[in-house]
């Protein structure tokens, strides 16, 4: 074979290596986003998956601990509680009944969210 041939073939071979590294098939999986009613029906689905999960601050159930709070988020009468474990700020739009979206982790029935 001459030697511009397999050159262009090995560029070719390492741009599609380089793709598939870097588009994210390796180095994670992607975020799952969704209402609370649809993670807690299939909760162990989604036991090990990074979630984004909407829903609404349950009335009461606001736990503040210095920087971090505990709650309940609700949706169509599905509820799951969560933990916030502080690593970021709340929004000053947190309260009873507010609109919520938390990220994180399901650990022990409960979303553990960072944010």
């Amino acid at each position: 074979m001459n030697r511009k041939l397999i050159f262009t073939l090995s560029l070719i071979v390492i741009g599609l290596c380089g793709l598939f590294l870097f588009s994210g098939s390796l180095v994670h999986d992607s975020v799952v986003i969704a209402d609370v009613d649809t993670i807690v029906t299939n909760l162990d689905r989604y036991q090990d998956r990074e979630l984004r999960i909407r829903g609404f601050v349950k009335p009461g159930s606001i736990i503040r601990t210095s920087n971090q709070a505990s709650f309940i988020i609700e949706h169509n009468g599905k509820e799951l509680p969560v933990f916030f474990n502080g690593q970021t700020q709340l929004p000053d739009t947190f309260s009873d009944s507010a609109a919520v979206r938390a990220d994180g982790h399901i650990d022990n029935g409960q979303l553990v969210s960072s944010r």
